[in-house]
């Protein structure tokens, strides 16, 4: 890893090719991260993406910008947008882009993306990286939950309105809080690889309260009933593990997922401030299985990296 001046840079060859991560630098690599936009979600124009000028007012005023680019060609692959946020009498930074276009998907890419994120944060003295992500889309819980250490502390239905991107077309933009404490002993754990999430085998021998009970249909994951209850300090919840295949199958189904856990969410998060400390997931009879893991401990309690299993 190399520091030029204002930009970090990070090469990492991916796909026989050549990848910098590093700050835009001209007007040129702002409008390519504009127009990066929309391979990476699959807008149908510009409507939905932030422009290069926006771009440009928040990398130069309190923000972290980043671009993820192919050395050969210049070209733009992937990207952060992040601008300074503030609630509550908190200064935060707000991740509201991340991603990389679906052939430079699954690489590391995005990953790396948020390291540097968290460490140009850390130079400008943030202590948190907050963003939203779907609590139905399981690859982001994993990537969000077990390989940053993000917890979260709320769900908001319907957050964005209607979007019109490939990915959430169709579907209400019900979404967490991610909050990334990027100073905590938990965070540098996780991101220091020296803590791995328990089993889910471990977490049953704790007796969580399972607040909703799933059943397999020809490999469909079905809702059969849910509980709204706080007997139990540790609750598991499960969610489909392939929302994308779930959408083929049935919106209608899709949308009676959504239409459950948003109640869900809504109890055990906003009313009876239970905390996602976890993610857990495996293999049943040839389907993946995915549950978040809740706890209801205060936020002083779980940043230290202190767990019911530990």
């Amino acid at each position: 890893m190399v520091y030029m001046g204002n930009n970090y840079l990070e090469k990492i060859s991916v796909n026989d090719k050549t990848i910098i991560i590093r700050e835009p630098c001209s007007i040129d690599d702002y409008v390519k991260l504009m127009n990066v936009q929309i391979d990476i979600w699959g807008m149908p124009d510009y409507s939905e993406a932030v422009t290069y000028h926006m771009i440009i007012a928040a990398h130069r005023n309190g923000g972290v910008v980043l671009g993820a680019f192919e050395e050969e060609t210049g070209q733009a692959i992937g990207l952060i947008y992040s601008i300074p946020g503030y609630t509550e009498g908190t200064i935060y930074l707000y991740s509201h882009l991340t991603g990389v276009i679906p052939e430079y998907r699954y690489r590391g890419i995005g990953y790396l993306l948020k390291l540097w994120q968290r460490r140009i944060a850390l130079e400008k003295g943030y202590h948190l990286i907050k963003w939203t992500f779907d609590p139905m889309q399981s690859s982001n819980a994993f990537f969000n939950i077990v390989k940053l250490g993000v917890i979260v502390r709320r769900f908001y239905p319907n957050y964005y309105g209607e979007l019109m991107d490939e990915i959430n077309r169709g579907m209400p933009s019900d979404r967490f809080i991610a909050e990334w404490w990027i100073r905590s002993p938990r965070v540098k754990k996780i991101i220091e690889k020296k803590y791995r999430q328990p089993d889910l085998d471990k977490i049953l021998s704790l007796n969580p309260l399972i607040a909703n009970e799933v059943s397999i249909e020809n490999g469909i994951p079905i809702i059969v009933s849910y509980k709204l209850e706080s007997s139990n300090d540790l609750v598991l919840i499960e969610i489909p593990s392939e929302l994308n295949r779930l959408r083929k199958f049935s919106m209608d189904l899709v949308l009676k997922w959504r239409t459950i856990l948003r109640e869900i969410f809504t109890y055990y998060l906003n009313k009876m401030g239970y905390i996602v400390i976890g993610f857990t997931s495996f293999i049943d009879n040839g389907l993946r299985r995915s549950y978040y893991i809740l706890c209801r401990r205060c936020l002083e309690d779980i940043l230290p990296g202190v767990y019911p299993w530990s």
